[in-house]
């Protein structure tokens, strides 16, 4: 099971929320940061990004008598189970507890969506070798630990963490700004409980290691030294996707637990060169992490990082299979995982040449088929057209159909001059997703090549009603003198022209192409169904030009056709009176347009219609207007 947080879809949202009890620094508490779905979906695998509302505990403020300085070489070693005292800054507040039991360092948090920590303050580190034991109580929940270490200030530090559903990420913050180095990476053969976690820091590098595996390695020059710590996090569970009041806490049940048996921090020279020398020996990292990490860099979308990842551990299996064998092992998942990578990065030979190993190895896997719209989209970028074509016409039932198969085979049958094949591709495309104009707009211009004016027609309309929606003017500026050109008998096209005019505050043409609309449906035998927007709009500019009598018709009719639809109603009753028409069933008319409305932010609304009836003389009905006002 992957990391999971939010749904699919996405773009990420960073929230920030500082919260200061200013009465007492000792025990700040802050709200800093939820950064919420990064999701890069792939089709063989997918993980997501996940951050958390998180908040820490301040460490005590440091008098004139502390260090302040780095600490000298040696080994400092906390073993909770021979003493009864603790070098950490133990605090505990209402939305969490630190404290010492049964041989361990307790740190227990009380609410979702909270990080808290313990540091020890005075001794700041720089280079060292990290190695903490914890034991990680999720308590049913969603929930990591780990260690927090260079830790400058409240707002600068880096934070390891290993999840209870069994993945390792690392975060930096600095100056309050959060950044992910190691998205949520799996964790082989984790118990969810017991963590033997190992840190090795050495100038701007990196290494992390989990019950004896390697994990990964990063280069960041972010921070040079601080403080060390040790943290948990709780997070929402991914299937709730209710957002809860990160506030309320219940002070006598935690939502998590974490133990920290014991702590030792190596500042020695030697210690922390021959651990990083050890772990920088591929001969000490398995394959599978590294490719591991190198699915986690792809979802983060870094392809230079991911292949780097995927190319060592390439390496070190051959050089264990050479031991015993000649050729190297590609498993069909890495050679798709390094195919799209390398299609990423613009390396569209070297991506071929993983895509034809797993045709030629796998054909009738899953993995073939995603090869095979790999395939396409390469010859697509290669410009090899033909071959692409013919590609497609040898595995009518092996490729996947979905939307990029039929946009890829629009563009081949484009530019191989097949306009009417390439037509059908785009609606295809735009059968699968409706909402985009893009693929009807495109299919109209191939059909249009092809000598097909009907069928061109017919999309441009679909096109631009979709991107007047959107108010997608560019797109408009594109279609619309194609729509001139195409539909000067056509009522649908000249009452989307009319639309256009309106929206582009052009009410001379707006009128025209109306009137013409007009006509031309009245013509038609049978007579198709009326568009109330268009009565509605032509109504609004005849008003600006203060023809009112028939602005008020055609806003009445507007009315008739959508007797649902508020705002027609309520325009309609206010031209009414502000050109003096009575009518005592007018009061009604504006209630029932405002429960249609719904929505009256400010009672903005509400209040104009009382204006107008106290304007026109009708002091009682007003009164209620202003009365449903005050109340709201």
């Amino acid at each position: 099971m992957k990391e999971s947080h939010v749904n699919n879809g996405t773009i990420t949202k960073i929230a920030k929320a500082i919260i200061m009890n200013m009465s007492n620094l000792a025990t700040l508490s802050i709200d800093f940061f939820t950064l919420l779905s990064i999701l890069c979906s792939m089709p063989a695998f997918s993980k997501r990004l996940i951050y958390a509302l998180s908040n820490k505990l301040f460490p005590r403020k440091f008098g004139d008598d502390d260090q302040g300085a780095n600490s000298p070489e040696g080994k400092l070693i906390i073993n909770f189970a021979r003493t009864k005292k603790s070098p950490f800054d133990i605090k505990s507040e209402s939305s969490y507890n630190a404290y010492l039991s049964k041989g361990a360092l307790v740190l227990g948090v009380k609410r979702q969506n909270y990080i808290a920590w313990v540091d020890i303050p005075n001794l700041e580190f720089q280079d060292q070798v990290i190695e903490a034991k914890l034991r990680l109580n999720n308590l049913g929940n969603y929930a990591a630990t780990g260690i927090i270490f260079r830790i400058m200030d409240d707002c600068s530090y880096y934070m390891a963490l290993v999840s209870s559903k069994g993945y390792f990420r690392l975060d930096v913050v600095k100056d309050n700004s959060p950044k992910t180095l190691i998205a949520w990476t799996e964790i082989s053969d984790f118990n969810g409980i017991n963590i033997d976690m190992k840190i090795i820091t050495y100038g701007a590098n990196y290494i992390f290691l989990v019950n004896g595996k390697w994990l990964g390695e990063v280069m960041d020059n972010a921070i040079a030294s601080g403080r060390i710590g040790f943290v948990l996090a709780s997070y929402n569970d991914e299937n709730n996707e209710t957002e809860t009041d990160d506030r309320t806490v219940n002070e006598d049940v935690y939502i998590c637990k974490a133990m920290l048996d014991c702590m030792l921090i190596d500042t020695r020279s030697k210690s922390i060169e021959e651990n990083y020398k050890t772990w920088t020996s591929e001969s000490n990292i398995n394959a599978e992490g590294r490719l591991r990490l190198a699915e986690t860099y792809a979802v983060m979308g870094d392809p230079v990082k991911s292949l780097e990842q995927i190319d060592k551990a390439w390496k070190r299996r051959d050089e264990v299979i050479s031991m015993v064998a000649e050729g190297g092992v590609r498993t069909k998942k890495e050679l798709l995982l390094a195919a799209r990578m390398n299609f990423r990065l613009g390396h569209y030979s070297e991506a071929d040449e993983h895509i034809d190993s797993i045709l030629d190895q796998w054909p009738d896997s899953p993995e073939g088929k995603f090869a095979r719209t790999e395939k396409m989209k390469i010859l697509n970028e290669l410009g090899k057209f033909e071959e692409l074509k013919q590609f497609a016409l040898a595995n009518p039932f092996k490729i996947n159909k979905d939307i990029d198969y039929y946009t890829l085979l629009a563009r081949c049958h484009w530019e191989l001059n097949d306009y009417t094949a390439s037509a059908e591709s785009w609606d295809k495309a735009f059968e699968l997703n409706g909402d985009n104009g893009v693929y009807a707009a495109n299919a109209a211009n191939a059909f249009e090549s092809a000598g097909k004016k009907k069928s061109a027609l017919e999309r441009y309309i679909a096109a631009g009603k979709i991107f007047l929606n959107e108010d997608n003017k560019a797109e408009l500026n594109v279609i619309m003198p194609k729509l001139a050109h195409l539909g000067k008998k056509s009522y649908e096209a000249r009452a989307l022209a009319g639309k256009w005019a309106y929206s582009i505050e052009d009410y001379t043409q707006c009128v025209k192409e109306f009137e013409t609309a007009h006509s031309l449906r009245n013509a038609l035998k049978p007579r198709p169904k009326a568009d109330p927007a268009v009565y509605y709009l032509w109504g609004l500019v005849l008003s600006l030009y203060g023809k009112n009598r028939t602005a008020i018709r055609l806003l009445d009719k507007a009315v008739k056709l959508a007797p649902d639809y508020g705002l027609f109603r309520f325009k309609l009753n206010e031209l009414k009176l502000l050109n003096g028409i009575k009518d005592s069933g007018i009061a009604e008319e504006f209630k029932t347009a405002l429960i249609q409305i719904g929505d009256d932010p400010q009672g903005k609304m509400t209040e104009h219609a009382g204006n107008l009836l106290l304007n026109a003389g009708y002091s009682k009905d007003a009164k209620y207007f202003f009365d449903l006002l005050k109340k709201n």
